[in-house]
């Protein structure tokens, strides 16, 4: 109910009051009073001038002092920053970024006008960098250059007001409109002095990621001040078990290469070994029924990759079908579901083995899985395939090893010890004890699990042995290669554990008892973590000498962190001077990868980085991305 109801009198003649009767005064008999006339010893009283009309008044009362318009002053909002070229796309990730990061910076009106006015810097123009091109011959720059494209997170737009029907205003008393006035003008004053504050603080001073959101709100691809980067590969070709300093310059697309439509319809599956990347896909082959198995082969160490060899083969088994570990090397050869891969030619000649995968290869046996129960051992001699033994095990998964191992060795590790002593990681199902099988005499032995058994647990496959921890990670055990315990220790936990550098190293028994007990990867180059509570910093810690690395974690991430700082990627690596670092999904909320300056506290990424759905490092300055329509090259921004 309004005002106005309450003010609002019947119509109804039968209800009205008493008092309104006297409202007509014609009604009344009054009788008719005497004239006294001039009464003695009274005067008339004095002529009084005209009182001044309000509007007077009011120009009296208050001098003309221009104030701030009081709407306005409650619809602050950021300024737009000036037009700037964007990229074709940008990743879904960094928007969810952008827009959290938004949110974070709208809190209050003096923070939210410290971050408009750091943004302000970002309007130089820059030469563009060339979109690269399956096998395009190199071209030199001509003429200027348009502005280089830059990933900026955009303000919120102002929400429009949804349209009512305004109240019945009323004149304000004039001594309420001053001091609401006034105390507007103070207000003014204080948020104009708290934004000059906020703006000038350097972010070099801050300690927390609350701070460095203020001057570090933008993601890019690249840093600025970059001439123009053509298409190729320019680097040395190198795996040296870390990632090269040249990341902190951001990240450039070196070329693209389109694959066969019937092989990236079902998702092929890529391994490299040293400068070759081998694919193999689906494919069908004309006048003949069931499906095959396409396999190429590219040198990727020159400009633009090399093709060595392509072909096709039958299988009985589906390449569409996944399993973990999707490839085994041998020596010569390449195993892939039921096919044995020439690396010289890409000859295809098909296995026995039929539905059963290729699991590890060594001292000329070859050991497969059926995803069911049993694993089988074959050695080839004189052209023919034999089978060596054929043990049955507990149950197991259909895709192979992927989700069981802690992931610290290289990946498609399943091989552990050497000689007589070499066995196999059995892919058991989640809820049965581990196993593992000699691969000469095919024994099978059963690793004993932390904890209560059939809880869960992971395991590792070392070097020497492998590792069993339950599933919080609290509880070890180290067996060696054919399953003596070795040892027994306690871990501070699945949360507690930093990330490390998964760079291809393989650590020893020891090595993984040591990082689990204190946190110290010995084989790796170093480890990343978050610490601090509520306002979170990245630690690089490097093995070469110890010495620990911090720096605020940048402001557009800054909003994805927990009070806890969990800290959990799919995957990280660090440069060997900790300058750099890359991070494939830096906290559970983004999924992007991205490229962290730690020096300068900067990061980047692209929306070309962001949509593999597969990615996979070569070199030191090379990481390859399967794409729906076949493969990029990434590659450090300033190479």
């Amino acid at each position: 109910m309004s005002n106005d109801d309450l003010h609002h009198t019947s119509d109804d003649p039968a209800r009205i009051h008493s008092s309104d009767a006297w409202n007509d005064v014609s009604q009344v008999d009054i009788p008719e009073l005497p004239d006294f006339g001039d009464l003695p010893g009274v005067a008339d009283l004095p002529e009084v001038p005209q009182l001044p009309e309000l509007e007077a008044l009011e120009e009296l009362a208050m001098p003309e002092v221009a104030m701030p318009d009081l709407n306005q002053f409650l619809t602050v909002t950021p300024p737009a920053p000036a037009e700037i070229s964007q990229p074709d796309a940008a990743p879904a990730a960094g928007a969810t970024a952008a827009a959290g990061a938004t949110a974070a910076r709208t809190s209050s009106a003096s923070h939210k006008a410290a971050t408009a006015s750091s943004r302000k810097g970002t309007t130089g123009k820059q030469a563009p960098r060339p979109t690269a091109t399956t096998a395009s011959p190199r071209k030199a720059p001509t003429g200027a250059q348009a502005p280089r494209p830059t990933i900026t997170f955009e303000p919120t737009p102002a929400r429009t007001p949804r349209t009512s029907v305004p109240p019945r205003q009323k004149k304000p008393n004039l001594l309420i409109a001053f001091v609401a006035l006034i105390a507007i003008g103070f207000g003014a004053s204080f948020l104009s002095s708290t934004r000059d504050g906020s703006s000038s603080t350097p972010w070099g001073t801050q300690t927390s990621s609350s701070a460095s959101t203020q001057a570090n709100s933008e993601v890019r691809e690249y840093a600025e001040g970059l001439p123009p980067r053509w298409p190729g590969y320019r680097g040395n070709a190198t795996n040296t078990h870390s990632i090269s300093p040249q990341w902190a310059s951001g990240v450039a697309t070196a070329w693209t290469l389109e694959l066969p439509a019937e092989m990236t319809q079902f998702g092929p599956q890529m391994f490299v070994e040293g400068q070759v990347l081998y694919i193999a896909g689906y494919d069908t082959i004309e006048g003949q029924k069931g499906s095959a198995v396409r396999t190429l082969a590219y040198d990727l160490s020159g400009e633009d990759p090399a093709l060595l060899w392509d072909t096709v083969g039958p299988t009985k088994n589906s390449a569409i079908e996944t399993y973990s570990p999707a490839f085994v090397s041998g020596e010569n050869q390449l195993f892939f579901h039921d096919l044995v891969i020439d690396k010289a030619t890409g000859e295809q000649t098909q296995a026995p083995w039929g539905k059963e995968f290729p699991l590890a290869q060594a001292d000329g046996i070859v050991v497969t899985c059926s995803t069911t129960s049993s694993c089988s051992g074959w050695t080839h001699a004189s052209g023919d395939w034999t089978t060596l033994w054929t043990t049955t095990t507990n149950p197991q998964t259909s895709y192979g090893l992927s989700n069981q191992v802690l992931g610290y060795a290289p990946a498609g590790t399943t091989l552990s010890g050497t000689g007589e002593l070499a066995s196999v990681l059995v892919p058991s199902s989640y809820q049965e004890s581990p196993q593992i099988i000699n691969i000469h005499t095919g024994e099978a032995t059963t690793l004993p699990e932390p904890g209560t058994p059939g809880t869960g647990h992971y395991v590792e496959v070392g070097s020497d042995g492998f590792i069993v921890v339950d599933i919080g990670k609290k509880q070890g055990m180290a067996f060696d290669s054919e399953g003596t315990l070795q040892s027994t220790f306690t871990s501070t936990g699945q949360v507690y554990l930093p990330a490390v550098s998964r760079d291809g190293t393989y650590p020893s028994t020891a090595d993984l008892t040591t990082f689990m007990t204190y946190q110290r990867a010995n084989w790796s180059t170093g480890t990343v973590d978050l610490v601090g509570e509520n306002d979170c910093s990245i630690e690089v810690t490097l093995t070469s000498d110890g010495s620990t690395h911090t720096t605020p974690v940048p402001g557009a991430l800054s909003p994805y962190m927990t009070s806890s700082c969990l800290f959990d990627p799919k995957e990280v690596r660090v440069s060997t001077d900790a300058s750099v670092l890359y991070a494939d999904t830096f906290t559970y909320q983004d999924k992007s990868r991205f490229f962290i300056d730690t020096v300068n506290g900067l990061i980047y990424t692209s929306p070309e980085l962001n949509s593999p759905k597969q990615v996979m490092w070569v070199f030191d300055d090379m990481i390859i991305g399967m794409t729906e329509s076949g493969l990029k090259a990434f590659v450090p921004a300033s190479s």
